[in-house]
């Protein structure tokens, strides 16, 4: 048996790892702007998986940024139904601590409304 195999999959959790490390950070359930009563869950982050309002997408290759502190840029391809749809975005956390997402030179705010 060939130990090339087992290098390769060795090689890919190590490159996998870092990019899940990084999304961890962003981990939670997220309304837009502010809660709802009931919440409108608007944005949840697992890991490299997220559901952005019902649309399954996926986070790779993530880079830290300088600017602003503490943000990581991604590729999150996301699926509308006509498969993966691939675009750069840029998750940090604003001066207030809420989720800031920034695709296409736009941003959108996500908070926390889950009780600790």
């Amino acid at each position: 048996m060939s130990a090339f195999p087992v290098r390769a999959f060795a090689a890919l959790a190590l490159y996998a790892l870092p990019v899940a490390a990084m999304a961890q950070e962003f981990d939670g359930v997220y309304e837009y702007a502010f809660c709802d009563n009931p919440p409108f869950v608007a944005l949840t982050i697992a890991g490299a998986e997220v559901s952005y309002y019902d649309t399954p997408c996926t986070l790779s290759d993530a880079a830290p940024q300088a600017q602003p502190a503490g943000a990581i840029q991604y590729t999150m391809a996301c699926d509308h139904g006509s498969g993966p749809q691939p675009q750069t975005v840029v998750f940090f956390r604003d001066a207030e601590g809420a989720l800031v997402l920034r695709s296409n030179g736009l941003e959108d705010r996500f908070v926390n409304c889950t009780a600790d």
